[in-house]
């Protein structure tokens, strides 16, 4: 099962995407969660967090019809992708032209016709947004298992530069994976810190875990 959240200050868009999402969804793979974007910006991405989602979809004009609304869709997943990088993003939008301008990702606006023009498209919108979470899934696995192997080798004879280098890279991936609050802070995990590295593999056994479960 694949959980989304779709964002929208209008209950009928809101309404609309999930009809979309219930049409599509032809082997009932997904369950969608309907928000209104909150006041503050860190509050609706707390919730996002909380509902553990596999997929984040939002309008980019949050403010249309709600002016206490200071933020757009792209601010708010472009604010999520630096606390979860690679995850799996996406900005409708009658409005393309000034999301792209004001994105520094354009691969994540797509614009909100496109899902009444699928009869003749190769790929669905629902399709481009399980292949996200399924190729965000394998992107963590695939460094799962190498922060493995590198902890692994570590225990019997000493990294490279490069092979040090590669494991913090993959150690601050995957702690943004796992959405932990305190990280450990890249300038400490020097090759002195290696043995404290060996306890985090127990926490990025939890992620596969706990995404096999979410899923089914």
């Amino acid at each position: 099962m694949y959980k989304i959240i779709f964002i929208d200050e209008v209950e009928a868009d809101i309404h609309r995407f999930q009809r979309y999402i219930l049409k599509k969804d032809i082997n009932n793979e997904f369950k969608v969660i309907g928000k209104e974007p909150m006041e503050s910006i860190d509050e609706l991405l707390e919730y996002i967090f909380s509902e553990k989602v596999d997929a984040v979809i939002s309008d980019f004009q949050l403010s249309e019809y709600k002016s206490s609304i200071t933020y757009t869709g792209v601010d708010l997943l472009e604010k999520l992708l630096l606390q979860k990088k690679r995850f799996p993003c996406f900005v409708m939008t009658s409005y393309d032209d000034q999301a792209v301008a004001t994105s520094t990702d354009v691969n994540i606006v797509y614009v909100k016709g496109l899902m009444n023009k699928e009869d003749n498209v190769k790929i669905t919108f629902l399709e481009r947004i399980k292949n996200q979470i399924n190729h965000y899934k394998k992107i963590i696995s695939v460094s799962q298992t190498k922060f493995n192997a590198l902890v692994e080798k570590s225990n019997s004879q000493n990294l490279t530069a490069k092979e040090e280098e590669k494991l913090l890279e993959l150690d601050a991936f995957l702690e943004s994976a796992l959405n932990q609050e305190s990280k450990i802070p890249n300038k400490l995990k020097q090759s002195s810190t290696l043995d404290d590295l060996h306890k985090l593999i127990e926490n990025t056994d939890v992620l596969l875990k706990k995404m096999e479960q979410d899923s089914e």
